[in-house]
C-alpha cells in the first residue's frame, strides 16, 4: 500500500480534488483530509482524519504491548525463580504475567498515543497548523497509484505533493 500526501490551501479546493478522486473511483475510505479545525473538514462532506489517523495511537499502543509482554515475562521469570510461597510455579505464571503485561503495556501506550500526534505527519503539521489542508490518499496497487499521481498532476497548481509512503504501515 502506498500512501500520498498533498498540501492544499483551501476547501474549496480539496473539495473539488476529492470529488474527482470518487468520480475516478477512489473510495472515500482511501483518502482523508487534516485541517486546523476538523468540524469545517466535516461540514464540508469531505472526509476528515479519524483520531487513529491523526494520533500516534496505534503505534504507541502496538509499542507499549510490545514492551509490556517483555517486562511481563521477566516478571514471571523472577516470581518463578524466587517461588516466594515454596510452591513450584509453572507456566501459568509466565502466561498471566505476560498477558497481564500485554494489555497493561497496550493501554499505558495508547493513552500517550492519544496525546501525540501522528509521527507519519510530523513534517506537514506546521503547514496545516498555518492553515493549509492536509490530504492523505492511500492506493492499494500500482494502478491505483497512478491514477492518483495522474490527478493530482492536472492539480498541481493547487494541490503540492509533499511526499509519498510506499510501504505504509500505521504500526510503524
Amino acid at each position: 500500500m502506498k500512501r500520498f500526501y498533498y498540501l492544499m490551501p483551501s476547501l474549496p479546493i480539496v473539495k473539488g480534488i476529492t470529488e474527482e478522486l470518487r468520480i475516478a473511483g477512489i473510495n472515500e475510505n482511501r483518502l482523508c483530509v487534516l485541517g486546523q479545525n476538523p468540524a469545517t473538514v466535516v461540514q464540508a462532506h469531505v472526509h476528515a482524519a479519524t483520531t487513529w489517523e491523526e494520533t500516534d495511537v496505534l503505534h504507541s499502543g502496538f509499542l507499549g504491548a510490545l514492551i509490556g509482554t517483555g517486562f511481563g515475562l521477566l516478571l514471571g521469570l523472577v516470581i518463578a525463580a524466587v517461588s516466594l510461597l515454596g510452591n513450584r510455579l509453572d507456566s501459568e505464571v509466565l502466561i498471566a504475567t505476560s498477558v497481564f503485561g500485554t494489555c497493561f503495556g497496550a493501554w499505558l501506550g495508547g493513552i500517550r498515543g492519544l496525546s501525540s500526534r501522528n509521527h507519519h505527519l510530523q513534517p506537514y503539521l506546521q503547514r496545516v497548523d498555518e492553515g493549509d489542508y492536509l490530504m492523505m490518499v492511500d492506493a492499494d496497487d500500482d494502478q491505483q497509484a497512478e491514477q492518483i499521481s495522474r490527478i493530482m498532476a492536472r492539480h498541481s497548481r493547487d494541490a503540492e505533493a509533499v511526499g509519498q509512503e510506499d510501504f505504509f504501515r500505521p504500526f510503524e
